[in-house]
């Protein structure tokens, strides 16, 4: 992987549709957390460590607390990731402001720094304008107020929102919130068996740029390429090691990337989520003699 340069942190980034349109041939890196192998995860330090390292989508979790401020972190409390002890939801901003978050992926042998657990607003003025943000919301009722959020801040081209769907549903409830349309949506749902692209017909309607999917049989993938190019959605896997997708994760991709990555590129994924992201970029930078990327 080249070495990264201050100029790469600034790099201009193109809108979300631009980059999620497969025009754009590239597999896109998402950096699961941020780059937290160097830096807590979810932090600002994260995000922008990401954005060094060259990685086109960062993936945050948000939440509110209780007095309604949208903060960035994964867990229902404090405890794994920070100084701090309790439940997220039940405690005011300010107390949770106190916190210093733990290096890495936390625990409680983990070093801490200086790092304050971030607002939304702050991880996304980080993000402003050099990689596309992900979020991850972690509880429906919190949904409205990060629209709004991304909203107030003018980063509709530049946020893609998920939301668990089911693909067999005569009707999207997403579809009826005041921001769909106006911020992108990717949904996310377990492939059925023989059914993906009869699925991906059935929510056409959600005019997706991108899906997020978890698949018992990479072949359902491939059967689903037709229709993936068809309604240009990209499709986006996690290798992450905690996905349960077979044994199409990071560690097997760190001995043998082709038989991971490469196998994926080849049924048609066009963004992947990982928590190697150098090993990752190395794979990338190499020539392929074979296989397509989208």
């Amino acid at each position: 992987m080249p070495s990264q340069t201050a100029s790469s942190v600034q790099r201009i980034f193109p809108n979300v549709p631009s980059l999620l349109s497969r025009d754009n041939p590239q597999i896109l890196t998402v950096a699961h957390r941020g780059l937290w192998t160097h830096a807590p995860e979810n932090s600002l330090a994260a995000i922008h460590d990401a954005i060094a390292a060259g990685v086109e989508i960062v993936e945050i979790d948000v939440q509110a607390t209780a007095d309604g401020m949208l903060v960035v972190i994964h867990d229902d409390t404090l405890d794994r990731t920070s100084t701090g002890t309790g439940t997220v939801a039940q405690l005011p901003f300010a107390a949770i402001r106190q916190a210093r978050l733990r290096s890495g992926g936390g625990g409680i042998g983990a070093h801490v720094t200086q790092e304050a657990i971030p607002t939304l607003a702050e991880a996304l003025e980080e993000a402003r304008g050099r990689i596309a943000v992900n979020i991850d919301t972690k509880f429906a009722r919190d949904l409205p107020l990060i629209a709004a959020e991304v909203r107030r801040l003018s980063m509709q081209d530049q946020v893609i929102l998920k939301t668990p769907i089911d693909p067999a549903s005569e009707h999207f409830p997403i579809r009826d919130a005041d921001w769909f349309g106006s911020i992108p949506h990717m949904p996310m749902f377990s492939v059925r068996p023989g059914l993906f692209a009869e699925d991906l017909r059935r929510i056409a309607p959600l005019a997706a740029p991108m899906i997020e999917v978890r698949f018992a049989d990479i072949a359902d993938l491939a059967a689903g390429r037709e229709e993936l190019e068809r309604q240009n959605i990209r499709l986006w896997i996690n290798t992450l090691d905690v996905s349960h997708c077979l044994i199409f994760n990071d560690s097997r991709a760190a001995e043998n990337p082709e038989a991971v990555w490469g196998k994926l590129a080849d049924a048609g994924v066009g963004a992947i989520q990982t928590d190697t992201i150098a090993v990752f970029k190395n794979w990338l930078s190499r020539p392929r003699t074979n296989g397509a990327s989208l």
